[in-house]
């Protein structure tokens, strides 16, 4: 097997990108959800304007084969979007990586 130094400067960048990213725990192939709801109480606000409604963030994942809504709690919010964010990075990176091996293949065939 071929070392990192052996590869194209471009690709030893993406590599390196993505160990960076990969250092840090959380990842969440997900994406986030607003909601605005009404509470239990009689007197609040949101029962008669739409735009006092509450606002709550869930993350919406595949578990098996079901589509799943997960409450986010308001503490919890920037950790979950750093998390989904992280797996968006890695995805990119991990498809123009290849994306160079693809291309890299088809040089070498013609």
């Amino acid at each position: 097997m071929a070392s990192a130094h052996s590869l194209p400067p471009g690709d030893r960048a993406l590599y390196s990108k993505l160990r960076q990213l990969l250092e840090y725990p959380g990842l969440i192939v997900g994406s986030l959800v607003t909601m605005r709801r009404t509470c239990g109480k009689p007197t609040c606000h949101c029962r008669t304007e739409a735009r006092h409604r509450h606002r709550s963030l869930y993350v919406a994942v595949r578990v098996g084969r079901k589509r799943k809504l997960l409450y986010v709690p308001p503490e919890w919010e920037a950790l979950v979007s750093d998390w989904i964010g992280r797996y968006d990075d890695v995805r990119s990176l991990l498809q123009k990586l290849s994306e160079s091996f693809v291309r890299r293949l088809l040089e070498r065939e013609s």
